[in-house]
This record gives C-alpha cells, sequence and structure tokens, in this order.
C-alpha cells in the first residue's frame, strides 16, 4: 500500500511540474517542433558570423529568453539554429567515400595483378573526380537542417502547464 501512494505522490509532483518549450513555429504548417529545457542547442546570433552551442537550462515565457552557458539570450536575437544532419549529409559521404575507394582499389589492383598491360585509365579519374565533385556538393547544398528566423518563422518560449 505504501508503494501505492509513494507512486501516486510521485506521480502528481511530476504533473504540477509546469514544462517551458522552445517551439519552432512556420506560418504555413500547423505543427510545429519543440526543444524543452535542458536540450542542447546550436545557434547563430543575429549579425554573428559564428555558431554557439550549450544547453537549455531555463526557459522565460515572461521575457521570451533563454539561459544558455549562465547568460540570457533573447529569443529575437536568435538568427538561425542547427537542428542537426540531414540526408544530404549521408548521400554526400557517401558519394565521396565511393569516389575514394574507386580511386584507391584501383591503384592496389594495378599494383599487385603483374599484368603490364592494364594501368588506371583516364574514365577511373573521372568517375572519381565526379563522385568527389558531387558529393562535396550535395554535403553543402543538403548536408545541414537549419531554422531561419524571418518573417515566415519565429521561435517561441511557451509554458505548456495547465
Amino acid at each position: 500500500m505504501r508503494l501505492f501512494y509513494l507512486l501516486l505522490f510521485t506521480l502528481l509532483c511530476t504533473c504540477a511540474r509546469a514544462q517551458k518549450v522552445l517551439l519552432f513555429e512556420k506560418l504555413t504548417s500547423s505543427k510545429s517542433e519543440r526543444l524543452y529545457e535542458g536540450d542542447l542547442l546550436k545557434f547563430k546570433m543575429k549579425g554573428d558570423k559564428f555558431w554557439q552551442s550549450g544547453r537549455m537550462l531555463e526557459l522565460r515565457p515572461d521575457i521570451q529568453a533563454l539561459v544558455i552557458n549562465d547568460r540570457f539570450i533573447m529569443v529575437d536575437e536568435i538568427a538561425s539554429v542547427h537542428q542537426g544532419r540531414g540526408i544530404g549529409t549521408a548521400i554526400g559521404g557517401s558519394l565521396m567515400t565511393f569516389g575514394v575507394a574507386w580511386s584507391g582499389i584501383g591503384l592496389v589492383g594495378y599494383a599487385t595483378d603483374k599484368d603490364p598491360t592494364t594501368n588506371l585509365e583516364s574514365r577511373d579519374l573521372l568517375i572519381t573526380a565526379t563522385s568527389l565533385a558531387s558529393g562535396f556538393l550535395i554535403y553543402k547544398l543538403f548536408g545541414q537542417k537549419k531554422f531561419k528566423t524571418g518573417k515566415y518563422k519565429r521561435l517561441r518560449v511557451v509554458d505548456t502547464s495547465f
């Protein structure tokens, strides 16, 4: 019976706690992505050229601010948020790995087959160059997902306690 009361008390304490959320809102979408207190945030401030990162220690919905690395950061001052790696990272990395492997395996094969008629041809180098270039381009264009705030996208801190 004591276990039941202990579980009930634990449930009530966790439900009564206020939960604050950082929302990524888009004007054209009814769904929004969320980050919670304690999550890692990688962001770029307006006017800065470098990325900052840190754990969100506290979310303040009353002033629309975050506490990261023991300093207040206003949500309006964040220009973009890094949301992770997209599918372009995997595809670009795979293409670049394929290009390097094609040349490496070809060079090892031509060096060890002891047949003087085989050698590294221009089409092998063309395959390598094409694969490396297209993989690098895909990685740079589609490799990382970023949420850029602006006219149709915004960040907002919301308190979801009832």
